[in-house]
């Protein structure tokens, strides 16, 4: 077989012509989409590392965010329990506090009652203890005794202090000596005369006296002179002793 220098040269131009046909059109476009698919993936590569590193950042940010919650929610729950437990122990002595007030409430109305059963008792006691003596003076009054009172009347009579002696003789004086004396009965002629003598000795008026019988006096007997009250009787040493109770009140 012999080589043909012409073909051979021909085939040479062909293939280079293939060659750079290859290159031109083809081996160019290649590169050039290899450069921008390699372009895009690097770009791709970078986006998704910045991507990446803002995940990072944001998944940093948030994991500081969510202790700062645990933080503040821990801080929360100590603050929410003291305040509960200063509001229970506030509760806890407002509650005290009103039972005991509720305590001394119910103790001062209990003694107030017993203050006045004490005093019902009292007043009762004084009642029956007055009805009693009543009733045995009642047993024992009499002319003797009445007797007894003027003696008692006299005697307070010459003991009383020298104002009060000075407003009875004016009284006596403005009435003309005129003195009305009441008894529970007839008082003796001789308890009259120390009676009446009496009188105008302290008082230096010559006194002209009207008896009188007063049976609820019980015993004794009452001296009037103008506005003055002279008293020995039992009647109204009952009656002091038996409204005892409403001044012990």
């Amino acid at each position: 077989m012999q080589l043909d220098l012409t073909s051979f040269v021909l085939e040479l131009i062909n293939f280079a012509v293939l060659v750079w046909i290859l290159h031109r059109f083809l081996y160019k476009p290649v590169l050039a989409a290899i450069d921008r698919r390699r372009a895009t993936v690097e770009r791709s590569l970078a986006e998704a590392k910045a991507a990446r590193d803002q995940a990072g950042a944001l998944k940093t940010q948030v994991e500081a965010r969510l202790a700062s919650w645990e933080r503040e929610r821990g801080e929360a729950k100590t603050a929410l329990a003291a305040e509960l437990a200063a509001q229970r122990e506030k509760g806890l002595a407002d509650a005290a506090r009103a039972a005991e007030q509720e305590r001394a409430r119910l103790a001062a109305l209990q003694a107030k009652r017993d203050l006045e059963r004490q005093r019902t008792n009292e007043a009762q006691a004084l009642e029956q203890a007055a009805a009693f003596a009543s009733r045995l003076l009642e047993r024992l009054s009499g002319p003797e005794l009445d007797s007894r009172l003027v003696e008692l009347l006299v005697a307070d009579l010459a003991a009383l202090p020298e104002d009060r002696l000075a407003a009875l003789t004016e009284a006596a004086r403005a009435a003309a000596g005129s003195v009305s004396v009441q008894s529970a009965h007839p008082l003796s002629e001789a308890a009259r005369a120390r009676l009446e003598r009496a009188l105008s000795q302290q008082l230096g008026v010559e006194c002209r006296t009207r008896y009188t019988i007063d049976e609820s006096l019980l015993g004794g007997v009452c001296v009037a002179l103008g506005p003055w009250l002279l008293q020995a009787d039992l009647r109204d040493a009952l009656r002091f002793f038996a409204e005892g109770a409403g001044r012990a009140d």
